[in-house]
């Protein structure tokens, strides 16, 4: 009986071909997008799960509130570790700080060979890192390796890059012109599936030494810059750390004499796990993605999946008048429905099987294109674990019984008698069932490319949306306390000798990046409030013309008032909120005091007021801001850390060849590198612009795979219409009322998915929306995006459908009636 069935179904396929074709092509892209898009998955949940004691290792990190603001800071301060540690030995088995000196590049430097190169993913450390952290080390002991002050843990890469052939071990490297640190430690490189990257570890002991003039440095409970870990005793609840951490706040945080009298602050802890995902905060190490967009992912895999399906049903129902006379027959000769049943969910399994195997061939062959989408270096390989074939079995599973289930069913209850009197023809029972799923799916398609258009605007927003200040042509070099900062003015004066060169300024931080720095500067006279923290921003002159930023009362800072770095400062429009001044031009002369961490108060004059600009990143709100002037070496060496460039439009050649000319011969140390600021901000978003990409990809997909059902139901229709349309053709009727006939039952239908995916689709995108503070108009927007994609699919769906409804319209009318 089995050979029998699977003879059958071997022949249905391949007497029907086009059918044939269509579901298992259908299922196979499903299938494989629906692989593609779990991997992906896969990979964004393993995020920091690759040591065995992930499930202990929390982030310690904290969130600060004051009357005008809530900052929530992935960072803590130097010495909340060790407080940890002493505090809670029966809860903590060990803690680990990195610090980063607040440097996105550091200088590294073999002198002896005079490589130098500058690195990213440096950090200081304590040596309890091998402990939480299990790296594998090639070379070195674990327990010493960051033990001891100036020594330098590296990765293999690195190892090759800077010493080649030789032996590192035991070597020295310099860091930033100022230590030589001993390398005492090869790694194998860190996991990609990380929420950190690790390409150099020193010694955290080794600050004392870089700090040596500053023994203090890390006293401040103020000053936040460091990340910080905890591995739990395995006996540890979490919940008790958490409840016991917040006791700190008073002994430590708040008794520290410096702290704002209105400001609060809590101390959480997060699982190492969930930061890739679930963490969103100011100084976090990278940017992290979103669980939210791994819930659309898996949405869009349902939908493309269901999608298939359907088609496959849909087909099976429509095909049922063939199927009908074997199956009457088959009952007639003492057939039972059960058998039935079993012979055809059984061709659904064996379609599926080989949709599957279609569908990992697909994997393969589309998995290089999916890893340059998505930047991944992503694997499938049936033998790469124990339960890839067991997984894919039981998806072949779940498909053939839902794609199959219907189908066998519906086919399997008909009556004998009524085959055999071909009353069968005239049940409406298959046709709208038919409808009803052609309907739904496209309803999934308009959903998701509604949702894709929604994505790509707000991504396009985002990127376009004026920040208020020029991002174009315009250089970042990296001179935190280099030979650059020291002689910054002669740098400057020597950069503008060449004519394309318009500008030069220095900041603190870069503008539109999610780099912020707090200090007191508080408006007087603001009462309680005055030890509250503002947003500051550190600059040298020429910021205000580098970035065009305007001017809405009084002046930039100016050389012909050299007292501005001494009393002046600028503010922004939203720092008005803390004034009496009610306009811009009231604020003018308004006093601002800055209390240092150590010294007496420090007091400024408002002299001008700039227009709002995204100092930070789109993420947040444009906050109060200050902007401070710095000159002279010792203020440039302590505040700024990158030097903007503005350069004529054009090639830039010619401007940077001159930057690095004169880099080399006042910072013979440091490699000369450079970034555009466009570029640089792109980077903030990328997890956004990784999700409108496959959103897109997957959404046209979809609408391939609805358009592959729809294209199988328009020739089936237009085959079982065959006699109809002979016979109105003999009575005068036309081609195109031939293709109105056939395609119109269609059309309606997807203008019906529209109707009903709309107002699912607006709800979702206004929710998704809400989590950008700054965001399209999606009311005055959606009205053309409904249309357009309504008219996409209709004219996808005409198109699909006009192919057999213009063959069957041509058909002779004598040799259709005769072929009935």
């Amino acid at each position: 009986m089995l050979k029998n069935y699977i003879k059958i179904a071997i022949r249905n396929l391949l007497k029907k071909k086009v059918y044939s074709f269509i579901n298992i092509s259908g299922l196979a892209i499903g299938l494989a997008t629906c692989i593609l898009i779990i991997l992906y998955v896969n990979n964004e949940w393993s995020y920091d799960k690759f040591h065995t004691t992930s499930d202990r290792v929390y982030r310690v990190v904290q969130t600060t509130t004051s009357p005008d603001q809530e900052e929530e800071q992935a960072t803590t301060p130097f010495q909340l570790a060790p407080v940890i540690d002493a505090e809670f030995p029966d809860l903590v088995q060990s803690s680990i700080r990195f610090f980063n000196r607040q440097e996105e590049k550091h200088s590294i430097i073999n002198r002896k060979d005079r490589i130098a190169f500058r690195e990213s993913n440096f950090y200081f450390t304590d040596s309890t890192f091998f402990e939480i952290f299990p790296a594998e080390l090639v070379r070195g002991n674990p327990d010493e390796a960051l033990k001891n002050p100036l020594t330098i843990v590296i990765t293999e890469e690195l190892a090759d890059k800077y010493f080649g052939d030789e032996d590192p071990m035991g070597k020295s490297l310099n860091y930033n012109g100022i230590r030589e640190f001993t390398v005492t430690g090869i790694m194998k490189p860190w996991p990609e599936e990380s929420h950190m990257d690790i390409d150099l570890l020193a010694s955290y002991t080794s600050l004392d030494e870089i700090y040596s003039n500053s023994p203090n440095y890390d006293q401040s409970w103020l000053w936040n810059p460091i990340w910080t870990y905890v591995l739990l005793d395995e006996s540890a609840n979490p919940a008790q750390l958490k409840e016991q951490l917040n006791t700190l706040t008073e002994r430590y945080y708040y008794a520290y004499s410096g702290w704002p009298s209105d400001e609060t602050v809590q101390i959480e802890l997060q699982p190492v796990t969930d930061i890739h995902l679930y963490s969103n905060r100011d100084q976090e190490m990278q940017p992290n993605s979103s669980y939210l967009y791994i819930y659309i992912l898996l949405a869009v895999a349902g939908f493309v999946l269901i999608i298939a399906c359907i088609n496959f049903m849909n087909l099976s129902v429509a095909r049922s008048l063939e199927r009908s006379r074997e199956v009457g027959l088959r009952k007639v000769l003492g057939g039972y429905r059960k058998q039935l049943f079993n012979q055809f969910i059984g061709e659904s399994f064996f379609i599926s099987f080989i949709a599957i195997l279609f569908g990992c061939l697909l994997v393969y062959l589309a998995l290089p294109f999916f890893n340059d989408l998505t930047e991944r270096n992503l694997t499938f390989s049936l033998t790469g674990s124990i339960f890839t074939i067991p997984a894919l079995l039981l998806l072949t599973v779940i498909v053939a019984f839902f794609s199959g289930s219907y189908p066998a069913l519906f086919l399997s209850s008909f009556n004998p008698s009524d085959v055999l009197k071909g009353k069968i023809s005239n049940s409406t029972k298959g046709s709208l069932f038919r409808k009803t799923l052609v309907t739904f799916q496209f309803t999934l398609s308009v959903i998701l490319l509604i949702g894709t258009a929604v994505i790509f605007l707000q991504l396009q927003y985002i990127q376009t949306k004026d920040l208020g200040f020029d991002k174009e042509n315009i250089l970042l070099l990296p001179t935190n306390q280099n030979l650059i900062s020291w002689e910054f003015e002669t740098f400057k004066e020597q950069a503008l000798s060449q004519a394309q060169i318009q500008t030069i300024t220095g900041l603190g931080k870069i503008p539109g990046t999610q780099e912020q720095e707090f200090y007191r500067y508080v408006p007087a006279g603001t009462g309680e409030s005055e030890d509250a923290t503002n947003l500051v921003l550190h600059v040298t002159h020429d910021f205000v013309e580098t970035f065009n930023l305007e001017i809405v009362a009084g002046r930039a800072f100016s050389r012909d008032f050299p007292s501005d770095s001494d009393q002046s400062i600028l503010i922004n429009r939203t720092m008005l909120r803390k004034l009496v001044a009610e306009t811009p031009a009231e604020a003018i002369g308004e006093i601002f005091y800055y209390y240092p961490p150590n010294g007496e108060r420090e007091s400024f004059t408002v002299v001008g007021v700039i227009e709002d600009f995204n100092y930070t990143s789109l993420k947040k709100e444009i906050e109060p801001l200050v902007i401070k002037l710095v000159e002279g070496t010792r203020s440039i060496l302590g505040s700024v850390e990158h030097t903007a460039v503005k350069i004529a439009p054009g090639d830039p050649t010619s401007a940077l060849s001159h930057l690095e000319t004169v880099w080399k011969e006042i910072n013979p140390i440091d490699p000369f590198e450079y970034r555009f600021l466009d570029e640089r901000l792109a980077e903030i978003y990328e997890a956004e612009q990784t999700m409108s990409t496959l959103a897109t990809a997957f959404s046209i997909l979809c609408i391939i795979i609805a358009c592959l059902g729809l294209l199988g139901l328009a020739s089936y229709s237009a085959q079982i219409k065959q006699k109809e349309i002979g016979i109105r053709k003999s009575l005068g009727a036309s081609v195109g009322n031939i293709v109105s006939l056939l395609s119109k039952e269609f059309l309606l239908l997807v203008a019906l998915a529209n109707l009903i995916a709309w107002p699912l689709t607006y709800f979702a995108a206004a929710r998704w929306l809400e989590n950008f503070p700054y965001r399209f108009d999606l009311v005055v927007n959606i009205p053309i995006i409904f249309l357009a994609s309504a008219g996409i699919i209709i004219f996808i769906a005409l198109i699909t459908v006009s192919y057999h409804s213009l063959k069957a319209a041509n058909i002779n009318p004598v040799d259709a009636i005769r072929s009935e």
